[in-house]
C-alpha cells in the first residue's frame, strides 16, 4: 500500500474469548438480547430501539481495575445489557435489563410520557412516509415537481411542538429539498414547506408551509440552479495540478500497543469503548510517572450537544437539534476510510450495534488511531553560542467521524508527550439551507450564499461529562482568576503600576459551582486533590481545564431551547457523581422539555468539595454562514484541554528525543542550498 500501512483488518469480526467489563456488547450479544426481550414477552409487537451495554457500577470496577486496595480485588462483575423499545402500535416505550450471564430478563418497565432518540431506521422510514403522502405530493405539483424520486426529505427531531406538547405521541418533522439528478446537492434546492409526522400512526398528520417574510410573493419558487462539489460534478480536468504527494511513514512500526480496546502510548495508559449514544467514550485513564501509575480520568465522553438556530419565526423556532441525544453520535458514526479520514499507520476498531429487529449493525472500522507529528514541542537557542535545542511533538490520536444529516463532525481525542489532553470537534458537511423567495431577504438571521438560498446563523455548542480521579476519587474543582492588584500606581504594594495577580477559589456546592467563562480575568478552572499538596508550589496536585472556543448560549433563558438545554447556559457544571446522571440534556431527551438534566441536577445545592465529582464543561462556535460554506464547508475547528498544573514535578517531555533528520528524513526543498546535516 505504498507509505500506508494497515495494521490490523476488519472482517470478519472475531467474538473476544474473554470480555473486559466495558467492552461494547458483541453481535452475539445483542442476538441474544433481543431474543430474551421478545421470548419473554411473546405477545409485544417490538421495536428494538437501544440494545447496549449497561456499564458496570462504578464502585465495582474501581476494584476490578485495581484503583481500591482497602478491600479484596474483585475479578469478575456480571455483563448486563440495557434495552430500549418501543411497542407497535401504541409506541409505549419500555426500558429493560438483561443479564449476559444468565439469559435473563432481570427487569422491563414501561416508562410513561417520553420518547427515546431517533434511530437510522426511523430516519429511512420517516422519509419513504413522506414521499408518498397525498398532501406532500400536492405541495411539490404546485411548486412544479411532478417525479418524486427527486424529492429529499431530512427527518428532525421535532424539539417541542406548540400543538403536540406531550410525548404521548412519536413526532418528528422533515426538511424538504429536491434533486435535479442522481448524487445532486439537495441543499441547493431548498422547498418551503415542513411535514409533521406520527411514527406510531406512520402517516404525515400536518403540513406547515413557510411564509415568506418580507416579499410580495405568497411562494417562493424552488431556486433550480446547481451547486455541487463531488468530482463528478468537478471534472478531473479541473482539479488543481500543483499539489505534491505528502507520504505519512513509520517504517519501524507505531509506538502504541494495544491490548483488546487498552491502549499503551508514552506513559499514557487508558481504554476504549463505543456505544449508541455517545460514540466514543475513553475509560480509566492513567499516567505512568516514573514507577508510579497514577490515576487521572475515570471517563470522559461527549454527553451532549445541542445546534440552536437564529430564526424566531415558525418552524424555525424548533431547530435546535440535539445530536447526542436525539440522534445517538454512535448511531451516526462513518465507516473511516484508510488514506482519506486518517493518514498513516492505522489501528482500526469496529463498532457494533443493533437495528429495530434486534439485529446486530456493525460498523467497520468506526474508530482510528493512530500518531501524528505535532510540530514543536519545546525548543531553546542559546543565543550565545547559537546551540539550539529542538524537541517534536507526537500526539496519540483517537478519533470518529459522524454524519447527522447535514453536519458531519469529526470528533478527536488528543493524548501529548507533555502529559496534556486535548478534545477537538472538526464540524464540516453542509449548511442546512431554506429557500427564499425572489425578493425575500434573511432578515438578520443568515446569509444568502447562493440566490434563493438562505443558510440561517446558528450555534453548536458541545457539553462533556468529565468524571476524575486525579490522583484518587475525591477530588475538587477551584476557580482561577488573574487581574490588576486593586492599588493605584504609586501605592506602597504597586509602586510603578504594573501588578497582577491570581485569585483561587475552591468552588463549595453545586450551586457555586455554575460559572461562565471571563475572558477579562482569563478565568479558568483545575480539577484539584485536596489530599496531595505538590512540594514545589505547595499547593493541591491538578489538572487545569480551559478553552478557546467558549460561547453562551445566545436564546433567552424562557426560550424553549434555553429550557431544554439548560446545560448550555454556562460554561461549568459540577455535580456528585450519580450513576444515572450520564447525559447533560437527559436520557429521554426527544421531545423533552428540560426537567431532567445537570442544570436540573445542579439546583440541589450537594457538597462537591474533597468528593466523588462529575465535571461537565461547554465549549463551541457560533456560526455565521459564509458564502465560502457553500456548497460544502471547510472544517470549523473547536474544542477544551486539560494539561497537569502542578501535578508532575518537572516537564515530563523531556525525557522525548531531540529531533533528528536521519530518522524524519526531512529534505531541503531548494535545492540551490547546501543540505546540512
Amino acid at each position: 500500500m505504498d507509505c500506508l500501512d494497515e495494521i490490523n483488518s476488519t472482517y470478519p469480526m472475531k467474538e473476544p474469548a474473554c470480555h473486559h467489563p466495558l467492552d461494547q456488547l458483541t453481535a452475539k450479544e445483542i442476538t441474544r438480547v433481543a431474543n430474551i426481550v421478545q421470548q419473554s414477552n411473546p405477545d409485544m409487537n417490538i421495536i428494538f430501539n437501544t440494545i447496549t451495554l449497561k456499564e458496570p457500577s462504578k464502585e465495582l470496577m474501581l476494584s476490578f481495575l485495581g484503583w481500591n486496595t482497602k478491600e479484596s480485588r474483585v475479578n469478575h462483575i456480571e455483563r448486563e445489557a440495557i434495552t430500549i423499545v418501543l411497542e407497535k402500535p401504541s409506541m409505549k416505550c419500555y426500558k429493560g435489563v438483561v443479564s449476559l450471564d444468565f439469559d435473563l430478563l432481570k427487569t422491563f418497565k414501561c416508562v410513561p410520557d417520553v420518547q427515546p432518540l431517533l434511530t437510522t431506521d426511523d430516519m429511512f422510514e420517516i422519509e419513504k412516509i413522506v414521499i408518498a403522502d397525498k398532501g406532500v405530493i400536492a405541495e411539490c405539483r404546485e411548486l412544479g415537481v411532478h417525479d418524486m424520486s427527486m424529492i429529499i426529505a431530512d427527518p428532525w427531531a421535532i424539539a417541542r411542538h406548540s400543538a403536540y406538547k406531550d410525548r404521548t405521541n412519536r413526532l418528528a418533522q422533515a426538511l424538504m429539498y429536491m434533486r435535479t439528478c442522481e448524487n445532486d446537492n439537495q441543499y441547493a434546492h431548498p422547498l418551503d414547506f415542513v411535514p409533521i409526522i406520527d411514527i406510531g400512526l406512520m402517516k404525515v398528520i400536518n403540513i406547515e408551509r413557510i411564509k415568506p417574510r418580507d416579499s410580495q410573493f405568497n411562494r417562493p419558487k424552488i431556486p433550480l440552479q446547481n451547486h455541487n462539489y463531488l468530482p463528478e460534478f468537478i471534472g478531473e480536468e479541473n482539479f488543481c495540478k500543483d499539489l505534491k504527494p505528502i507520504s505519512i511513514q513509520q517504517p519501524e512500526g507505531v509506538s502504541f500497543k494495544v491490548d483488546g480496546t487498552v491502549i499503551d502510548w508514552q506513559n499514557w495508559n487508558m481504554k476504549i469503548s463505543m456505544n449508541y449514544r455517545e460514540g466514543l467514550v475513553i475509560h480509566n485513564v492513567s499516567y505512568l510517572d516514573g514507577e508510579k501509575k497514577r490515576p487521572l480520568f475515570y471517563r470522559i465522553s461527549l454527553s451532549e450537544m445541542v445546534v440552536p438556530y437564529s430564526d424566531p419565526s415558525n418552524p424555525y423556532n424548533r431547530k435546535h437539534a440535539f445530536d447526542v441525544g436525539e440522534y445517538g453520535l454512535g448511531l451516526c458514526t462513518n465507516t473511516l476510510n484508510l488514506g482519506c479520514d486518517c493518514l498513516g499507520s492505522i489501528y482500526y476498531f469496529d463498532a457494533v450495534f443493533n437495528d429495530h429487529k434486534g439485529n446486530p449493525l456493525i460498523v467497520p472500522n468506526a474508530v482510528c488511531l493512530h500518531e501524528e507529528d505535532n510540530g514543536i514541542l519545546l525548543k531553546h537557542t542559546e543565543y550565545r553560542t547559537n546551540a539550539s535545542y529542538t524537541i517534536r511533538s507526537r500526539r496519540l490520536v483517537i478519533s470518529q467521524i459522524v454524519t447527522v444529516a447535514n453536519y458531519d463532525y469529526g470528533l478527536y481525542y488528543y493524548f501529548y508527550q507533555d502529559g496534556s489532553f486535548q478534545y477537538e470537534v472538526k464540524a464540516t458537511g453542509e449548511l442546512n439551507t431554506h429557500v427564499l423567495a425572489e425578493d425575500e431577504t434573511p432578515g438578520g438571521y443568515g446569509v444568502i450564499v447562493a440566490p434563493q438560498i438562505n443558510a440561517q446563523s446558528h450555534q453548536h455548542l458541545f457539553t462533556m461529562r468529565i468524571d476524575p480521579m486525579i490522583d484518587g476519587i475525591n477530588n475538587s474543582v477551584c476557580q482561577v482568576e488573574t487581574s490588576g492588584v486593586p492599588y493605584p500606581t504609586g501605592h506602597p504594594n504597586n509602586i510603578y503600576g504594573n501588578g497582577f495577580q491570581t485569585k483561587t477559589e475552591i468552588l463549595k456546592d453545586t450551586i457555586e459551582a455554575q460559572k461562565s467563562y471571563n475572558l477579562n480575568t482569563s478565568r479558568f478552572w483545575k480539577i484539584i486533590n485536596e489530599n496531595y499538596i505538590h512540594p514545589y508550589s505547595e499547593t493541591p496536585v491538578g489538572w487545569k481545564i480551559y478553552s478557546h472556543h467558549q460561547v453562551i448560549l445566545l436564546a433567552l433563558d424562557d426560550s424553549v431551547v434555553a429550557q431544554r438545554a439548560g446545560f448550555s447556559k454556562k460554561t461549568l457544571w459540577v455535580t456528585p457523581y450519580d450513576e444515572d446522571q450520564m447525559f447533560a440534556g437527559g436520557f429521554y431527551c426527544n421531545q423533552s422539555d428540560g426537567n431532567d438534566g445537570v442544570e436540573k441536577w445542579a439546583k440541589e445545592g450537594q457538597s462537591i468539595r474533597n468528593r466523588d465529582i462529575v465535571v461537565w464543561f461547554t465549549f463551541g462556535i457560533t456560526h455565521i454562514p459564509r458564502v465560502e460554506d457553500f456548497p460544502i464547508m471547510p472544517v470549523e475547528k473547536c474544542g477544551f484541554y486539560m494539561k497537569p498544573s502542578n501535578f508532575f514535578i518537572r516537564n515530563p517531555s523531556i525525557d522525548v528525543p531531540p529531533a533528528s533528520i536521519r530518522l524524519n528524513c526531512s529534505k531541503i526543498a531548494n535545492k540551490k542550498q547546501k543540505r546540512k546535516i
